[in-house]
């Protein structure tokens, strides 16, 4: 009897030996457009992992194939199902540059990662924000729903770890640390209203921006290591007699400065046209810019009157063929493209600061967005070796 129970113990340790040691699988990606990719994010779907790694696989171990390197990876699940939809990890790339990764099965949940991002509901406020390791942004829940509407705030940061849980916890001390000012780390500088802020998505009717009022529910997809992921819903909104819903999945990775925002909108009638709206908040001192194919939009300009705190860029970047035009109004600077009822429409919007050590000028600025355009039209390439 003893002996059996030995030989059991021997199998299952060998099993989950050569689970780690011996279920690999080759990720070769290459950057196929001529510019520096800094923390690209690569994406391998789960699915193809299901005919090479066995039952029992509970994380994934990636390393760069040439320098050995075991890079943070994370399991992210896009609908919350309990089952992983896809591996991602981040890399640099030269132009043109080609990596191959290997990607090791492990039987044991991997220890967490430091996490470079966050997403928090939080109270009393109400506000989702969110946040990596470059800045950070919110969205405004009911408590302020008599003073703003679906824009984007966004808060500055000049450190890499995470500030919103502290920022809000201050603002509940006594004496108040007021997030307003930059105690050393940035502040939130920026001032929303009732416009769309940086990147904040209405509809265009009649010549006039309509929004839908504060987030009704939100639901928290992921909280990183690598990935910060959320949904918000505006449940309840009329634009001249025709009531429809609004789904904004947020996603922002480690590194970036640009959120992926993916629209949708549901009516009472499948297929209904909407011109959509994509803003950027006007402040004093600011000047609009755009490329000639309208794949990018920004603003440039001082944060705020006092120059000390530097100059600040917010921007919206779209896919080649997605903008129709560009206005303002007497609040914000408007980029135009089309959607319907029950389709998904995706945009990247956010904003980088001077005093972040990431942006010296405006060129910086829309150079990044420039840089963003191009890697949208030309993603990476990323093949699976099994």
């Amino acid at each position: 009897m003893k002996q059996v129970v030995l030989m059991s113990v021997v199998f299952a340790f060998l099993s989950a030996f050569c689970l780690a040691q011996e279920a690999k699988m080759t990720v070769k990606v290459l950057n196929p457009v001529n510019v520096n990719r800094q923390g690209a994010t690569i994406e391998v779907p789960w699915k193809d992992f299901s005919s090479v790694f066995p039952e029992g696989t509970k994380s994934i171990v990636v390393s760069e194939q040439n320098s050995g390197e075991v890079l943070p990876s994370q399991e992210f699940d896009a609908n919350l199902d309990g089952v992983p939809d896809e591996v991602i990890f981040q890399s640099d790339f030269k132009p043109m540059e080609s990596k191959v990764f290997s990607l090791a099965a492990s039987s044991t949940a991997q220890k967490m990662t430091q996490s470079l991002v966050d997403v928090q509901y939080v109270l009393p406020r109400q506000d989702v924000a969110w946040e990596n390791d470059r800045i950070a942004f919110r969205v405004y829940g009911p408590a302020l729903a008599a003073e703003v509407s679906n824009g984007i705030d966004v808060w500055t940061k000049r450190v890499r770890y995470l500030i919103i849980k502290k920022w809000y916890e201050g603002e509940e001390q006594t004496p108040k640390i007021i997030y307003h000012i930059d105690h050393g780390e940035g502040a939130d500088f920026f001032d929303v209203n009732r416009s769309l802020g940086c990147g904040g998505a209405g509809i265009w009717q009649n010549g006039k921006v309509y929004q839908p009022g504060v987030f009704s529910r939100y639901r928290i997809i992921s909280m990183g290591p690598l990935r910060a992921c959320f949904e918000v819903y505006y449940d309840n909104w009329d634009v001249n007699g025709m009531k429809f819903k609004e789904t904004e999945r947020i996603t922002l990775d480690a590194g970036q400065n640009l959120n992926k925002i993916d629209v949708t909108f549901a009516g009472e009638q499948p297929g209904v046209r909407i011109e959509l709206a994509c803003g950027l908040v006007q402040r004093n001192h600011t000047r609009p810019y755009k490329n000639d194919s309208n794949t990018w939009v920004s603003l440039w300009g001082q944060i705020n009157d006092n120059l000390p705190n530097g100059y600040l860029g917010t921007g919206i970047v779209f896919k080649p063929g997605q903008v129709t035009g560009t206005t303002e109004d007497s609040s914000q600077y408007i980029a135009f493209a089309r959607t319907s009822t029950g389709s998904t429409f995706s945009y990247y919007a956010g904003a980088g600061w001077t005093r972040s050590g990431d942006f010296r000028s405006v060129d910086d600025w829309n150079g990044y967005l420039k840089h963003k355009a191009l890697e949208i039209e030309s993603p990476l390439s990323v093949t699976v070796v099994k």
